[in-house]
């Protein structure tokens, strides 16, 4: 089994969702009905050895955890407003600067930490769960339909690029080593995208490559991608060449990019280009069935993102 069999096996287990519950899992967060306001809730953990190694201060861990769970709620096309932190550290100091990274981002997405545990541990684990509020309907993986056009905001590839850099022990490029230890989920993107009335949306934390796959499944569409319209920019292209790595397919494939995967019409889409300061750049178009990706007039076969157990 990969990560999605156990999620799939998981939801089976699960009891009927109660009426304040809108959205279960199976999304990038569920959607909660409390009193007369809408919120979304999610969870993601960081643990060493796995998403990280020793070039991650405690402070880039608690940091990314939080801006990882932020991405999700940017995904809904919500506001992140609280989050529960819990964690395992090998030694107090390494849990005190883990959370100093959990405070610093609290204060740059304007999140409020609400608490969480503490415990010993062998390694460095972070587990983050969030509630962001909800101004508009949610926009879920499941409203794509065929005719929408597929957009990124930002760039692609880069957070890639700096992993290439960390395990190889050089200290730059700089901006791409922050890409990856310092993510910066596309708040405002999402929130007007669902204003305006994007269709679906996901935020690329997989790989394109992999989450353009959730997105289709859940509605129950396919698509067409073009390698050649990705936006990756200069210095992730030269670093990705220089260690003999394709540009294209690692902007695809690479993952941990947390920028918005946006389906919309192309009227939306153009007022949401018009409406934001993130660049947004379209790269496809949904159709009926099967994902595709092209590079010139063929396809590329055999793309896939991260997927745990595998």
């Amino acid at each position: 089994m990969n990560e999605f069999d156990v999620i799939r096996r998981i939801s089976a287990f699960l009891p009927p969702a109660p009426r304040e519950v809108l959205v279960p899992l199976g999304d990038d967060c569920a959607v909660l009905e409390i009193g007369d306001s809408t919120w979304v809730a999610a969870s993601d953990m960081l643990v060493s050895g796995h998403h990280f190694k020793d070039w991650a201060t405690p402070e880039d861990v608690g940091y990314k955890a939080v801006a990882v769970n932020a991405s999700d709620v940017a995904a809904m096309g919500g506001t992140p407003r609280f989050v529960l932190a819990s964690g395992g550290a090998p030694d107090p100091e390494t849990a005190l600067r883990c959370s100093q990274g959990v405070i610093e981002a609290c204060q740059s997405f304007g999140v409020y930490p609400l608490g969480g545990d503490t415990t010993s541990a062998d390694a460095l684990t972070v587990d983050v769960a969030i509630l962001g509020e909800l101004a508009t309907q949610p926009v879920l993986r499941s409203g794509a339909s065929p005719g929408d056009l597929l957009a990124v905001t930002g760039e692609l590839g880069a957070s890639a690029a700096g992993l290439l850099a960390l395990e190889r022990g050089m200290s730059g490029p700089e901006r791409l080593i922050r890409r990856c230890l310092r993510p910066e989920p596309r708040l405002g993107a999402g929130r007007v995208a669902a204003r305006l009335g994007a269709t679906a949306m996901i935020d690329l934390s997989d790989g394109l490559a992999s989450d353009v796959r959730h997105l289709c499944d859940r509605s129950g569409v396919g698509c067409v991608v073009d390698l050649d319209l990705l936006p990756v920019k200069d210095d992730t292209r030269e670093l990705a060449e220089s260690l003999e790595r394709d540009p294209a397919i690692l902007a695809a494939t690479g993952g941990e990019d947390y920028e918005l995967l946006i389906c919309a019409p192309d009227p939306v889409l153009g007022a949401l280009a018009n409406s934001v300061e993130v660049p947004l750049t379209i790269i496809g178009e949904i159709t009926q069935s099967d994902v595709v990706f092209e590079r010139g007039n063929e396809q590329v076969e055999g793309l896939s993102g991260w997927n745990h157990f595998t």
